[in-house]
C-alpha cells in the first residue's frame, strides 16, 4: 500500500439489494420488521451498520486497523438506492513503530438516477430521483492505524 497523505480522497459506490439486507440481518441479528418487510413502495430499509460498511470497505482497501468510528446517521437508506461513500484523509501522523495514525472525514450520499459513479446512463431503475440526489445519509469521523 502506498503512503496515504492528508487531503487524499477515496470513494466506494454501492447499491444495496434485499439479499444484502437479509444476509446482514442473519449475521447481525438486526431483523426488525423495517428491514424484512417492504414499505408501500416495495423497498426495505437498510440497516445503519450495513450502510456504514461502505466506509469499512475503504478502510480495508487502505489496510487501516480501525480504532474509532463516530457515526452520525442522517436519513434512512432503502434497497435500490445507489450510494457513494467519500472519505477525505484529514490527517496522517507518523508512529514510532513505522506506521501512521490516520483520521478521515466520511460522507455517504445518495446518487441520482443516471449518475452512478459519475457516469450518466448507468442507473438502476430504483435509484433516487433528482429531489433526493446528493442527500447525505451518513457522516462519520474515523480513526485508525496503518502499520508500517
Amino acid at each position: 500500500m502506498p503512503p496515504v497523505e492528508a487531503g487524499e480522497t477515496f470513494t466506494e459506490t454501492r447499491t444495496f439489494r434485499p439479499e444484502d439486507v437479509d444476509q446482514f440481518a442473519a449475521l447481525s441479528g438486526d431483523d426488525q420488521a423495517r428491514h424484512t418487510e417492504p414499505d408501500a413502495e416495495g423497498r426495505r430499509m437498510v440497516q445503519g451498520l450495513l450502510t456504514a460498511s461502505l466506509l469499512t470497505s475503504i478502510g480495508g482497501d487502505l489496510e487501516v486497523l480501525a480504532s474509532r468510528m463516530e457515526l452520525r446517521f442522517q436519513r434512512p437508506v432503502y434497497t435500490g438506492e445507489t450510494l457513494v461513500c467519500t472519505m477525505e484523509v484529514a490527517s496522517v501522523d507518523p508512529r514510532p513503530d513505522g506506521g501512521v495514525d490516520v483520521v478521515g472525514d466520511v460522507t455517504v450520499r445518495r446518487v441520482a438516477r443516471g449518475d452512478e459513479a459519475g457516469q450518466a446512463g448507468t442507473a438502476g431503475a430504483d435509484s433516487v430521483d433528482e429531489d433526493t440526489a446528493g442527500t447525505a445519509v451518513l457522516e462519520a469521523t474515523v480513526e485508525g492505524i496503518i502499520r508500517g
